[in-house]
């Protein structure tokens, strides 16, 4: 396949400014950028497949600068949004500038080194572009070149403007322009002639594109991918309003592959059309396979252990794998924590909640403790009266077997590999750890 071949296959095009850019861009050698909001911290699902995209793109060759919006953030975007934003503090918007740029590189190194796929790209911050401007000069070299007239036919901004309970600063109002120089900073000072961005970003695209073409008299390039989202609509990631971060301290590799377990059938083909590296072909084999019988799950497995592949590594995906066998009761659950390591026991520890025997007031393990007290004091009773009567109606499980004797007295000998392995019903765990 050629570069418009294996997109259109992909499902990454939704608009572009001219059929030229494929032809541009499949010959190797040109520049492109996409950005990154640091209203927080780390990056999210979301993010991902833009991410993801611009490696779709950067495997023929193709330099992509991943611009994070430091000045950007000072200000906000008015879009689809009622009121204006609270601003964050210089120290915060640093802040989450350096773990974005952080996160990135970490993903692209994985990306480099797990799939032996070498790419160029540079990280940039449009803070860096507007530090030593002054007021006048962004007049005469921004503000010149767009009417207003072009900026209240934002429907974003006309919607603030016209409805009498609404109103937008001037600060929101000035964004775009920001927005805009980005584009022609990087055409002019770094030969980037595409701007990729989101399906609901088409106004800003194609008016920075335009406006490059007013006060440069050259020729730039625009894409945009669809907008990922799930089968009731909503973006891809986002639960309740809370996003699903790639930062593994906020949301670890077993929760990202538990996520994608959780996927609709009719999203496997299309989200691991964006998230893997894989083939179209192989793809297309994956989601026949999981057709002939869905209730297996295969096509969910492949696309949890691709994505967590990407983001976190192969390693990742093996300890996931094996903490979804313990939690799930894929395998014999005892067996398998056998074979953990440290790093498997410390990650199941965090995914279950733990306690350190040792440091906790459950007892002394020398002379033995009551179950009674162990489950009670890791809060999976409320009491020693519940406990009891959790055991009467056989609910309270050690190391997977069934508890039968309230007098039961835990000592040493019944840990496997270092823990004890609590259960209260079928998905209730709690790890107790001997150190």
């Amino acid at each position: 396949m050629n570069l418009k071949e294996e997109w259109e296959s992909r499902g990454l095009v939704y608009q572009f400014s001219d059929e030229k850019l494929f032809d541009a861009y499949n010959k190797w050698g040109e520049k492109f950028y996409i950005w990154f909001d640091p209203s927080a911290d780390s990056l999210q699902i979301g993010n991902m497949f833009s991410v993801m995209a611009a490696i779709h793109l950067m495997k023929y060759g193709n330099k992509c600068y991943f611009l994070v919006w430091g000045a950007t953030g000072m200000i906000w975007d008015p879009s689809l949004k009622d009121a204006e934003r609270s601003f964050l503090s210089e120290e915060q918007l640093r802040h989450n500038e350096q773990s974005i740029y952080n996160q990135l590189k970490t993903f692209l190194n994985n990306i480099k080194k797990n799939y032996d796929i070498d790419f160029d790209y540079e990280m940039v911050n449009n803070y860096d572009f507007f530090k030593w401007m002054d007021y006048l000069k962004f007049l005469r070299e921004v503000w010149k070149y767009m009417t207003i007239n072009t900026m209240i036919a934002k429907e974003s901004v006309k919607k603030r403007i016209t409805d009498p309970d609404k109103s937008i600063t001037y600060a929101e109002f000035s964004y775009m322009l920001i927005q805009w120089f980005d584009f022609l900073t990087l055409f002019d000072k770094y030969g980037v002639k595409m701007q990729l961005g989101w399906s609901d970003q088409r106004w800003n695209v194609t008016t920075w594109m335009e406006l490059i073409r007013k006060k440069l008299d050259k020729e730039a390039f625009c894409m945009t991918i669809p907008l990922v989202t799930d089968a009731s609509g909503a973006k891809y990631g986002k639960s309740a309003g809370n996003a699903v971060r790639v930062d593994r301290t906020k949301n670890s590799p077993y929760f990202v592959y538990q996520f994608f377990m959780n996927a609709e059938d009719e999203l496997i083909g299309k989200l691991l059309k964006v998230f893997s590296l894989k083939s179209v072909e192989e793809i297309d084999e994956i989601v026949a396979k999981h057709n002939e019988k869905p209730e297996l799950r295969y096509g969910q497995k492949e696309l949890a252990s691709r994505v967590v592949e990407v983001l976190f590594g192969k390693e990742a995906v093996i300890q996931a794998e094996k903490i979804s066998k313990v939690l799930f009761g894929w395998e014999n659950i005892m067996d398998t924590i056998k074979w953990f390591n440290e790093s498997d026991l410390d990650a199941l520890a965090v995914e279950t909640w733990w306690i350190n025997v040792k440091e906790s007031g459950i007892g002394n393990l020398e002379s033995g403790i009551k179950v009674l007290d162990m489950f009670t004091e890791v809060g999976l009773t409320s009491s020693n009266g519940d406990a009891k009567k959790m055991i009467q109606s056989a609910s309270l499980f050690i190391n997977e077997e069934k508890i039968s004797n309230p007098q039961m007295i835990i000592s040493k000998e019944n840990f496997v590999n270092g823990i004890l392995l609590l259960r209260k019903g079928k998905k209730q765990f709690k790890v107790v750890r001997l150190w």
